[in-house]
């Protein structure tokens, strides 16, 4: 899931590596001064890339689930696809960049849905993998309940990253979003908008000519922010302890958007 970054930053590697290996030794070299082999446009575009590809997705309405049941365990997919920021932020920088082979990229993670109260509910979603993780959850607080017509809620979302091989290592992303939705007896459809602040590590490794030029690290802080509307539905099939399906999409300013599912049960 890492290929386009990989790609890209082994292209930079030559023509930095050249300027490292130079007449400087490194070992004595300003670890912020080697920060400026990475332009910063760039870092911030593949922070901000990482941190919407893994950013948590509630996949429900505004009403809390204890109108039906009060648990939700649910596996969901996400298609997120790639926006022109970091292929940009490239050419900016007079290093060519292409866009690449596939349009979109996969996720899928395990969620969960809690009820708290009739005003309130978490959702927890999350993937780990020999020593990588992603790990988040939204807390939804019901602003508005109609008996008839929409109901209105504040969603407050976040989500962590810590993948130690890949080269953004670490990423927080903070996703307020207000939704509206509409309850039916096995439906909830629902929109929304919303906004990203993204922050995470890039870590750049460069191969030097050891032991006079060690190999060395670049890591800079990096992200963004953007916003984005969605839009969904939400079936619960078979009354409170049957099943759980739901569709939903998103249009994101930053071209990342994204199509997907869940499937699970009520509990």
């Amino acid at each position: 899931m890492f290929k386009l970054i990989i790609l890209i930053l082994i292209s930079l590697m030559p023509c930095y590596a050249r300027a490292a290996n130079g007449i400087f030794d490194i070992n004595f070299l300003d670890p912020a001064a080697l920060a400026g082999a990475v332009p910063q446009n760039i870092t911030d575009e593949a922070v901000k890339m990482f941190g919407i590809y893994t950013a948590h997705h509630p996949y429900s309405g505004a009403v809390s689930i204890i109108r039906s049941n009060t648990f939700d365990l649910v596996v969901e997919a996400t298609l997120v696809k790639i926006g022109p920021g970091l292929i940009d932020a490239l050419n900016a920088n007079g290093i060519p960049g292409t866009p690449p082979a596939a349009p979109a990229v996969p996720m899928a993670k395990l969620a969960i849905r809690k009820a708290l109260s009739p005003g309130a509910d978490i959702g927890i979603s999350g993937l780990g993998f020999r020593g990588q993780f992603i790990l988040g959850g939204d807390l939804k607080i019901v602003l508005h309940e109609a008996e008839e017509g929409p109901s209105f809620a504040l969603r407050l979302g976040y989500t962590y990253s810590k993948v130690p091989y890949a080269y953004v290592k670490t990423c927080s992303t903070f996703s307020p979003e207000i939704v509206m939705s509409q309850p039916l007896y096995f439906a909830e459809p629902y929109l929304g908008i919303g906004g990203r602040y993204i922050r995470g590590t890039l870590s750049v490794p460069f191969q030097g000519s050891p032991p006079l030029f060690p190999d060395f690290t670049v890591e800079k802080s990096g992200g963004g922010i953007t916003g984005y509307a969605f839009t969904g539905v939400f079936f619960r099939v078979l009354g409170a302890q049957g099943l759980r399906l739901g569709i939903e999409g998103s249009f994101d300013l930053s071209g990342y958007h994204t199509m997907g599912g869940v499937f699970g049960l009520g509990f």
